[in-house]
């Protein structure tokens, strides 16, 4: 795939990808919106946690570590039937699977939700049980969807997955708006599995057009499955590893006061949101490419292409960073402040966004680092770095949540991403020395910084005008704020790379 072809799919599941994280706010905004920072939405951060996180292992671990190089090697040779076979066996072992592990989870939820949050009362230990159980269901067919997006991005195909995020994001928020007060905090995971099979069902039926839907057959091995069980195993504990960092994040601050991990949450998908436009879009694309060309041993292409997602990934998220750094509180307030979510909870959300954001670049270079050594089908490195990293995530948060409390918190999980990426560039380099070539992405990190600090200045003067003339308290108002100030500092970026970095910016879009 040419570099055009890469900017054109980044440019599809980018679009995708905001519609759905916009989706995904909206749905953080009714959730606010109905139940506020409480104890039900404590309930809710911690109980719907695991199933959502085993769903997300089996998208960006298992499914992009193991199935998308395997799939896009078939497809490369032509070996459809051999790929349809796979498909079939890999199905029938994951419902089995995955039915077993929800039986289990639904038995010991108890247990499991007290080693969550240790320094929970009896009232939100309630709501997390009753949250964690109803959620469950949403893990098998989130990894049906998770499959079914590896199998489609295989074959070059990148916006339908990103469809079945709309359809899954849209549910919730309909269903949570429509019954919040019939049902209470229970509505959310209601909604979480309804929300999964749709977007399950709407890639699928794609999946069938291209002649790779499953078959029925009663076969549970293949004989490609074991050299892919012996990349999964490393996969599955570095996947769970890291995991880990959020529920090391509950058992630590779970001695805090009622809500703040409730501020947490909210602030951490706040900060994600830039990163889920634009950088695991450009990781997902590259992707099946550089599997490919790795393949075919094909080093030139693979430079090209590591290149294009990194000097990418400094063009966009540099500016995204400081500027969700500097217009923090406008957009909680504009998010999140309506109903029972109060002006206090703004002051103690926002912060943690802008420590959040100190490892928005990081946690991206990571997306695109990681894929690397997946490609090269070295599974076993990230576990190694997935260990240290959590090591240093819970002595950064032992350390930093006395004085700082929840903002310790953050802060912590910022420090272990930034060492994340570190050791991740570190090892790469090293092991892969003709794959990751630095010094023609100096000059491109080096002016995107400039050019983001100037922005970000521009818009901390602005700001004090702008307020000026808008309403805050309304939310016309501060939509109206966000959008002036997010617009200036395009404004002032854009102008910025076009007179200093205009070779870059064709670079990136294949011209």
């Amino acid at each position: 795939m040419n570099i055009k072809s890469l900017f054109k799919n980044a440019g599809i599941v980018t679009f995708g990808a905001l519609c759905s994280r916009m989706l995904g706010l909206a749905r953080e905004t009714a959730i606010a919106n109905r139940f506020g920072v409480s104890t039900q939405t404590d309930g809710y951060v911690v109980g719907s946690y695991i199933p959502i996180t085993l769903s997300n292992m089996l998208v960006s671990g298992i499914v992009a570590a193991v199935f998308i190089p395997l799939f896009s090697r078939l497809v490369s040779q032509n070996k459809k039937s051999e790929l349809k076979e796979i498909i079939t066996v890999t199905v029938n072992q994951f419902v089995l699977l995955i039915i077993g592990v929800i039986v289990v989870l639904y038995i010991f939820a108890p247990f499991v939700l007290k080693i969550q949050a240790p320094g929970w009362d009896a009232e939100r230990l309630y709501y997390g049980v009753k949250v964690f159980r109803v959620a469950l269901p949403s893990i098998l067919f989130l990894g049906l969807a998770a499959l079914s997006s590896g199998i489609l991005n295989s074959v070059k195909i990148f916006g339908i997955p990103t469809l079945g995020g709309i359809v899954f994001n849209a549910t919730i928020v309909t269903l949570t708006l429509i019954y919040a007060y019939r049902l209470g905090i229970v509505v959310v995971p209601i909604a979480l599995v309804i929300g999964a099979i749709g977007q399950f069902l709407i890639q699928y039926i794609w999946v069938e057009k291209k002649g790779l839907g499953y078959r029925f057959k009663p076969v549970l091995r293949h004989p490609a499955m074991k050299e892919l069980y012996m990349l999964i195993l490393p996969v599955i504990i570095g996947s769970g590893i890291n995991y880990l960092a959020p529920i090391v994040n509950n058992m630590v601050g779970s001695q805090l006061s009622k809500g703040y991990l409730t501020a947490l949450q909210y602030s951490f998908k706040v900060s994600q949101f830039p990163i889920g436009i634009f950088a695991l879009a450009v990781s997902s694309v590259v992707f099946p490419s550089l599997a490919e060309h790795v393949s075919k041993n094909d080093t030139k292409n693979v430079q090209l292409n590591v290149q294009w997602a990194l000097k990418f990934i400094f063009l966009v998220m540099l500016p995204a960073t400081l500027g969700l750094i500097v217009l923090s509180t406008p957009v909680i307030r504009l998010l999140f402040e309506s109903g029972k979510f109060t002006v206090a909870d703004t002051l103690i959300t926002a912060p943690t966004v802008q420590l959040y954001c100190i490892a928005l670049v990081p946690w991206s270079v990571t997306a695109v680092l990681v894929k690397i050594l997946y490609s090269c089908r070295d599974t076993v490195t990230p576990v190694y770095i997935a260990f240290a990293t959590v090591a240093v995530l819970v002595i950064a948060d032992l350390a930093l949540i006395g004085p700082l409390g929840h903002y310790g918190l953050a802060l912590g999980s910022a420090i272990s991403g930034v060492f994340n990426t570190i050791v991740l560039w570190i090892v790469t380099k090293k092991r892969y020395p003709d794959y990751l070539i630095v010094a023609p992405l100096k000059k491109t990190a080096l002016i995107c910084s400039i050019g983001s600090i100037a922005m970000v200045a521009t818009i901390f003067f602005s700001q004090k005008v702008v307020v000026n003339f808008v309403n805050i308290s309304s939310k016309l108002g501060q939509l109206g704020e966000v959008l002036i100030l997010v617009a200036i500092g395009c404004l002032v970026y854009g102008v910025f790379i076009y007179l200093f970095n205009k070779p870059d910016v064709k670079e990136v879009m294949g011209r």
